[in-house]
């Protein structure tokens, strides 16, 4: 599926993410050294979303995602897509917001 996302939140990101969903667990304390993040709709670790540091790498997202704190107007151009996510699938947002790349796809098992 075709990016929809406008990337106009701070420093260009998309502002649109599952830390700022209410499925999120995070660690205790940033960075997520021992790589606990875990999606609690899905019973499903986060882990590879995490750098080596325990930093998140880009913006990732499911069908399910409820809104917690991401940035309104991402909020908005996820509903342009929703009815077209699919079920158990991760979508990974692009890191160029200038290309024309289609949103990456992980399969939650």
């Amino acid at each position: 599926m075709k990016d929809p996302f406008s990337y106009s939140a701070r420093w260009d990101s998309v502002g649109l993410d599952c830390s700022y969903c209410k499925y999120f667990k995070g660690p205790q304390k940033w960075p997520d050294i021992n790589k606990e993040s875990i999606c609690t709709f899905h019973n499903f670790s986060l882990k590879m979303q995490l750098q080596d540091n325990g930093y998140k790498l880009e913006e990732w997202f499911c069908k399910n995602f409820s809104n917690v704190r991401a940035f309104p107007k991402a909020v908005a151009e996820l509903e342009t897509i929703r009815e077209r996510l699919k079920e158990k699938i991760l979508y990974k947002c692009n890191s160029d917001p200038f290309s024309d790349n289609e949103l990456e796809e992980f399969e939650i098992k």
